[in-house]
């Protein structure tokens, strides 16, 4: 109860504040204030009502374009290569596991190696 008559005597102090405020605004200053709404655009500019079916279109689109960008082929088991024995430190060893198996470099030339260089 106290809180209502607090909020009406503020209510009445503020008004009788605008009023003192009103008064002391000139007359031409009045004048052109309330002319001030009939020089004024009458209409504002129409929303722009394609703006969020635009935004979601693109969004769309964009979202496709990223997972067809990620979206991989299923990755096929490439060939085992070739163990080399351990304790064999000689080029001449290597060279001859690599020569063992053609299918090595097979697979070095697949796009399954080219994916699997670039993760």
């Amino acid at each position: 109860m106290n809180h209502d008559n607090r909020d009406a005597r503020f209510d009445a102090a503020m008004r009788q504040l605008h009023e003192s405020a009103v008064d002391r605004v000139s007359g031409r200053t009045r004048l052109q204030l309330q002319q001030l709404p009939r020089t004024a655009p009458a209409a504002r500019p129409a929303p722009h009502r394609l703006a969020w079916p635009l935004a979601a279109s693109f969004a769309a689109v964009l979202a496709l374009m990223v997972g067809m960008q990620l979206w991989n082929e299923p990755v096929s088991t490439p060939a085992a290569p070739a163990t080399v024995v351990a304790g064999t430190d000689t080029d001449a060893d290597i060279d001859a596991v690599l020569d063992e198996n053609p299918d090595l470099y097979l697979w070095l030339a697949s796009n399954d190696a080219y994916a699997l260089a670039m993760e």
